[in-house]
């Protein structure tokens, strides 16, 4: 079904026949001229725009006069060089079955939440009523307008971003010890208020309590495992270090950093709840916790782990661990585990969230998942996962998995950067106003993710760095609108409703669309972004358990080098079981990419969905894409794989010709005649990553 060929070898072509097809003359006719064209006489240089008049004004930090409190640094905690604490900051217990004193695995949570709360309480008080009565209103024009899926539920974000719905006071300012020693906060799971900041100041990082009582979602939902009887982990049965619900103009930033510390080894603060040991062992089962006993030696695990072993000396296993093991051995074998590890930010149904000069470290499963947001803003953020504060420990052996392996790319498993997406539905609730309390009145959301921005980022990550969800669609079944739409309800101040912009992305799966399109992802907008020793670059996937329509993503300006799949489209990304409901088809057209250079060896796979894939009754979808002025540095290092795709071809060197038995379509021809230095320039696309705590290090 498939073709995978290098340039010499493309669909039984021999390196003779495919030099004449990849000539100078382009094979376009008889003006060799007529393959190639240039926008411009000079190139755009990627990675060197500063000011961008299609995106809205950059955030702001608060001002000194807006910041409700002011939380110092215990002089107790201080930060290596490398960004890790000290073992003594809040030390591990030997011993199994052994609990860790809450005061010293999670000292800052307290203080930090009782700030924020009574932040909370003070936005609501001076501009609740202001919020409250622009909803009624909106919602009161819309009814009586009658218009059918107008996709706004209650005011706009673009309303809500004008200062009279913005407290005079909004932050919670973090910052070090009066001495300037202390510099770093360990906390457990926090609450973001609607309309708060937390403003994490320069030089100070808060660091995630390892205690997994304090993420434990529940009494039978348990978190810090691979697999709890028959049903698989899940991130869902933890809480997140920071969260957010109904939420108005709240944001994270500062240019401090956060750090989950999925590397370090997990504690708990209550003795009898199970830990999987290095061995693989387990301490207790959740049976035997539900009873407050223990259960007896050689009794089987049912958190992922063989048998419980009280005697056993070996340490705990860390979340990364958890992670490789539950996504790589576990799941690979059974096909049914997964991990139970808690994500460092989840924010549902907001109007107004922005990240800005945050640094993000080491989280144990996702970094950030947003859903349902209009007007989500990241912008100057840095993610890296994992930083070189992972890697060290008592035995200086780089601090490696259970297996023994080292942190790399590859094994810090489902560590995505961004996964944004729409929520589920519809909703009506009252705005967080703190941890315990909400708003007198209900604020209307629409569920849709829109007017989002993701500008001037640093990425770098185990798994995906933008990941654009199409999982879920708040409309009536049969309106014919789609979950992900870059056109809805797109804001005055901004050219495009959905930009991925000016980015510099190093490890991890790049920005990709999916898995989950089942809903429908249109109208997005990717340009000037660099790719450096990436897995993948650009890539859209999905499959027939979770697939659906995908279309107007377009591509500019991109610089990609040293990646495993620069170019990555496949309907066919796993084969996870069907929905009871039958197959949802992955369909992905109108993709366009346009002045593109590859550098190094890649691999590029451009596949639609095959007719009858799977059943007799299934459609064709063939991949509808075109490549203008996509160029490979070497066209011979380029693996081809294709099938089942509609290809337009302008100023473009790739290995590609149209093949009738895997159904592949070639409009123009692959032409060695473009100029790479007429199309676009990646001198200055190539940065260090900018912060002291990068493995790599940095020049900046």
């Amino acid at each position: 079904m498939h073709s995978h060929k290098t340039l010499g070898q493309l669909a039984g072509l021999s390196l003779a026949t495919l030099s004449l097809v990849l000539s100078a003359c382009g094979g376009g006719g008889d003006n060799p001229t007529t393959a190639v064209s240039y926008d411009t006489a000079k190139p755009f240089q990627v990675g060197t725009t500063s000011f961008d008049p299609d995106l809205p004004a950059e955030p702001t930090l608060p001002t000194s006069a807006q910041v409700c409190a002011t939380l110092e640094a215990s002089d107790k905690y201080v930060k290596r060089p490398d960004g890790a604490l000290p073992p003594e900051a809040d030390p591990s217990v030997s011993g199994n079955r052994v609990a860790i004193t809450p005061a010293v695995a999670n000292p800052d949570q307290a203080r930090i939440q009782a700030a924020l709360d009574a932040c909370g309480a003070g936005v609501d008080s001076e501009v609740g009523a202001a919020i409250a009565s622009a909803d009624a209103a909106a919602t009161a024009d819309q009814k009586a307008a009658a218009v059918a899926n107008k996709n706004i539920s209650g005011v706009s974000g673009e309303e809500l971003a004008k200062p009279k719905y913005k407290a005079s006071k909004f932050a919670v300012r973090l910052v070090v010890s009066s001495t300037g020693a202390g510099n770093a906060f360990i906390s457990g799971p926090l609450t973001l208020p609607s309309g708060v900041t937390l403003w994490i100041d320069k030089g100070v990082t808060l660091f995630a309590s390892r205690d997994v009582m304090l993420y434990n979602g529940g009494a039978t939902t348990y978190c810090g495992n691979t697999q709890v009887g028959a049903k698989a982990g899940s991130s869902g049965n933890c809480k997140p270090l920071i969260g957010g619900s109904n939420l108005v103009n709240s944001a994270v930033m500062g240019d401090g950093a956060i750090d989950s510390r999925a590397y370090a080894e997990i504690v708990t603060s209550n003795r009898f709840y199970p830990m999987m040991k290095v061995d693989l062992t387990c301490s207790n089962t959740y049976a035997a916790y539900a009873t407050s006993t223990f259960a007896a030696d050689g009794t089987p695990c049912d958190n992922g782990g063989t048998v419980v072993d009280s005697k056993s000396t070996v340490r705990n296993m860390t979340w990364w661990d958890l992670a490789y093991l539950g996504n790589m051995v576990e799941n690979g074998t059974t096909g049914a585990a997964s991990q139970s590890n808690f994500r460092m930010m989840v924010f549902n149904y907001a109007k107004n969230l922005t990240l800005y000069r945050i640094t993000l470290n080491n989280s144990a499963n996702f970094h950030v998942v947003p859903s349902g947001i209009d007007g989500f803003t990241v912008w100057g953020v840095k993610v890296q996962t994992p930083s070189r504060a992972a890697f060290a420990n008592p035995a200086g052996n780089g601090n490696p998995l259970y297996t023994g392996e080292t942190f790399n790319e590859d094994n810090v498993k489902n560590t995505d950067a961004f996964d944004p997406g729409s929520a589920g539905g519809l909703a009506s609730n009252k705005l967080t106003t703190g941890s315990t309390t909400t708003s007198a009145a209900a604020m209307s959301f629409d569920g849709y993710l829109k007017n989002v921005v993701f500008a001037y980022n640093f990425i770098s990550t185990g798994d995906d760095d933008i990941a654009i969800k199409g999982s879920q669609n708040p409309s009536p079944k049969g309106s014919g609108l789609i979950g992900v739409d870059g056109d809805r309800d797109a804001r005055s101040d901004r050219k495009y409703g959905f930009i991925i912009a000016h980015n510099h992305i190093y490890w991890g799966h790049g920005i990709s669309v999916g898995s989950e399109t089942n809903a429908g992802v249109a109208n997005i907008h990717v340009y000037d972004n660099s790719f450096d020793g990436a897995e993948e670059a650009l890539r859209i996937k999905s499959d027939y358990a979770r697939g659906g329509e995908v279309y107007n993503v377009t591509y500019t300006n991109i610089c990609a080098r040293n990646t495993l799949n620069a170019l990555l489209f496949t309907p066919y990304y796993s084969t996870k079981a069907l929905p009871s409901s039958g197959p949802l088809i992955p369909n992905f057209h109108d993709i366009t990419i346009n002045n593109m250079l590859i550098e190094g060896s890649s691999k590029l796979r451009f596949e639609g969905f095959q007719a009858n894939t799977g059943g007799l009754s299934n459609p064709a979808n063939p991949l509808v894409m075109a490549l203008n002025n996509v160029i490979a540095a070497k066209p011979d290092a380029m693996s081809v794989t294709a099938s089942d795709a509609k290809l337009t071809l302008k100023g473009t060197n790739l290995p590609l010709v149209s093949d009738a038995d895997r159904r592949i379509e070639v409009t123009g021809q692959a032409t060695q005649a473009v100029d790479a230095s007429k199309v676009i320039d990646c001198s200055k696309a190539y940065v260090d990553f900018p912060t002291l705590t990068s493995p790599g290090g940095t020049s900046w």
